[in-house]
């Protein structure tokens, strides 16, 4: 499990516009408002190239008797270690093993390919295989959810409350690069791995919903969320963040406490 948040990349912007006399907030800020013109408003997004990385969260789980137990969690900053060393671990984590996004397929592992390209690095091993995976390969929820594109997509959030998780509570994609402004990635590493444990929950009740996990395997998997996560931020994150993630998961807690109770029936 994955996710990336990204800032626009600084030297790309100053290499667009090549004016040396302008500031580069106003660069940055005529970029912005041009795609909000050829979108008709709708948006401001800039294209995958634009995108630097600046906090990766990721959670591991292996399969247990039937359950997806949570055994890991990293956080990666652009203060922890380099863009380039953090690429290199990253696409030796996910050779050979099967990788859960949210709509990874159309940013995360693209942005990956993009600022690998400009660091001049050499994946043979997910170009040779991983690039294209089989269908078991790369789980995106966000493709599963919507039937491969067949019906609507919605966001990650609307997923998560449908289920009674949170969803994105005050920081949203768009805060990052203000927030990154002001230092404070502690803040966007939080955001980052709540996202990463509820797009996991989302997956697991996916997998039950597919029939890909038992209803006795989907409590075991959500209850190793529970059980392992608090310690495995109080390790593996800043204090800052882990701070954050604590009060991110009591806020979790009516979906934990409806896991034992909630009702496991087959359709057909």
């Amino acid at each position: 499990m994955l996710d990336l948040e990204t800032v626009p990349d600084e030297a790309l912007v100053e290499a667009v516009d090549a004016d040396p006399s302008r500031p580069y907030a106003d660069k940055l800020g005529r970029l912005l408002a041009a795609r909000r013109a050829q979108s008709g408003g709708r948006s401001d997004f800039l294209p995958l190239p634009y995108h630097r990385p600046v906090v990766a969260c990721s959670l591991e789980a292996v399969e247990d008797g039937g359950a997806l137990r949570v055994v890991d969690v990293l956080c990666w900053t652009d203060r922890r270690s380099s863009e380039e060393s953090f690429l290199d671990r990253t696409w030796r984590a996910l050779s050979g093993s099967t990788v859960v996004t949210f709509h990874g397929k159309g940013f995360d592992l693209p942005v990956l390919e993009l600022r690998s390209l400009k660091l001049g690095l050499s994946v043979p091993s997910w170009f040779s295989a991983g690039r294209q995976p089989l269908p078991e390969d790369h789980h995106d929820l966000f493709e599963l959810l919507s039937n491969n594109g067949t019906a609507p997509s919605a966001p990650l959030d609307l997923y998560a409350k449908l289920i009674g998780l949170p969803g994105k509570e005050g920081v949203l994609g768009k805060d990052v690069a203000l927030l990154y402004g002001r230092g404070e990635l502690d803040t966007i590493a939080g955001y980052c791995m709540s996202d990463v444990v509820q797009t996991w929950l989302v997956y697991l009740r996916y997998r039950l919903l597919a029939g890909t996990i038992s209803a006795d395997s989907y409590r075991a998997s959500v209850d190793s969320c529970r059980g392992r996560l608090p310690s495995l931020f109080a390790e593996r994150l800043d204090p800052a963040a882990a701070s954050l993630l604590t009060r991110f998961l009591e806020r979790c807690e009516p979906f934990f406490e409806e896991n034992p109770s909630l009702p496991m029936r087959r359709a057909l």
